[in-house]
């Protein structure tokens, strides 16, 4: 385990079923179940770090093996919420493959210094599929016990635009798990709940600063891709019309935190960056 523990230390990258078998394993111990502890103690020192580009996976194919059951399982961690997660059409996942590329291109070429965030943080993008009878639609999500992974439902981003919105949206959330390995964000209880920005359901405050800090960051890349010149121009009036929108979720979301919010003092730091460039923005 030392090897594992000094290369995260160091930086070194990890794929995310490295970090949800940590999870597992803690689960397992608290839970008194001595035998998957050691199963999971056993992998876990087996890991090896990531060293591919960015991957592209289906979530449920072959490949990707026993994972999609644990991806399945983490990301609808929620019993409260049904999204529909499911495995997509293979024609959807194809299809979706080439828009992701189209995105992924637009984004190096219009904003490389997302572009670049984005590929040193993100290593899996798994595609997957939703049900569309679901009040809730799931069109792209993370977790902190799968750090490293976007989930992005092939059936959602229809152009490369599209793409490019939801990759600085969910890499947003994967930067705020990434700043937060020792400290957390806020310090209000998980039970309590407040209307949030970007869902139609109440949400912890923990999610409304994620969703606020989020607008903020999508408000950039839409604004900067709106002025890249790669646009065509009914494109860059979507991009603008975004930036609009996120600009209106954000001083939502922030009016929340800001009366309610109990941040610690990474999550002061972190949010008054975002509420500085947002003010210079007005």
């Amino acid at each position: 385990m030392g090897a594992l523990l000094r290369n995260l230390e160091r930086g070194v990258n990890y794929p995310a079923r490295v970090f949800a078998r940590y999870y597992e394993l803690v689960d397992a111990i608290i839970e008194d179940r001595p035998e998957e502890a050691e199963r999971l103690f056993s992998e876990l020192c087996a890991a090896q770090p990531w060293v591919s580009e960015l991957d592209v996976q289906v979530l449920g194919a072959p490949e990707l093996g026993v994972e999609s059951e644990r991806y399945g399982r983490m990301m609808n961690s929620d019993p409260s919420v049904d999204l529909g997660f499911t495995a997509p059409s293979a024609d959807v996942a194809e299809a979706f493959r080439h828009r992701l590329a189209w995105g992924l291109d637009l984004l190096q070429r219009g904003l490389p210094e997302l572009s670049g965030e984005f590929r040193a943080i993100v290593r899996e993008i798994i595609i997957c599929g939703g049900d569309p009878t679901k009040n809730l639609q799931f069109d792209g999500g993370s977790h902190y016990q799968l750090w490293g992974a976007l989930f992005l439902n092939g059936q959602f981003h229809p152009d490369a635009l599209a793409v490019v919105e939801v990759l600085a949206h969910e890499s947003a959330h994967s930067l705020l798990f990434g700043f937060c390995t020792h400290v957390p964000l806020v310090e209000n209880d998980e039970e309590e709940r407040f209307a949030s920005p970007l869902r139609i359901d109440l949400r912890p405050m923990d999610g409304i600063y994620h969703a606020t800090y989020v607008s903020a960051r999508m408000h950039w890349a839409m604004t900067r891709m709106a002025q890249s010149g790669l646009l065509a121009a009914e494109d860059a009036d979507k991009a603008q019309s975004a930036a609009k929108a996120d600009l209106a979720n954000f001083d939502s979301g922030y009016a929340v935190v800001a009366e309610h919010g109990r941040l610690t003092p990474l999550g002061r730091d972190l949010m008054a960056e975002a509420k500085a460039y947002m003010d210079s923005q007005r």
